[in-house]
């Protein structure tokens, strides 16, 4: 999927760093692509890695990057599977960004006082 075929609402933009905003905008979605970075999860899943999110928001946000394209939720036809989220082939290219995010957050952490487990 590319850029053109998103549901995005506007296209004028003050630079290249806000249209990259404009796709992870929200306090939950770099969380929520940080999670299906390495593997499709289901709803509950998310709501475990993030426990501050309500539901009703976890919601909105997945409805959010669905429609940017960015990632897809798969029902599966097995009463006894849950349906998962993942990553579409458009939303993988931002996983060099949040990468980037991820490096600059573990090497400044302790300048800001923010703590957090480690996680690799």
């Amino acid at each position: 999927m590319d850029a053109k075929t998103t549901t995005r609402r506007h296209s004028s933009f003050a630079c290249p760093v806000d249209v990259t905003l404009s796709m992870i905008n929200g306090k939950w979605k770099p969380l929520i692509l940080w999670q299906l970075a390495t593997r499709p999860r289901r709803f509950s899943e998310l709501q475990t890695a993030m426990p501050r999110v309500s539901h009703k928001m976890l919601t909105q946000q997945l409805r959010q990057l669905e429609a940017d394209g960015v990632i897809q939720h798969i029902a599966h036809d097995q009463p006894s599977a849950a349906s998962t989220y993942q990553l579409t082939e458009f939303g993988c290219t931002l996983r060099p960004a949040l990468d980037a995010l991820a490096a600059w957050g573990k090497t400044h952490h302790q300048a800001i006082g923010a703590d957090y487990p480690s996680w690799e």
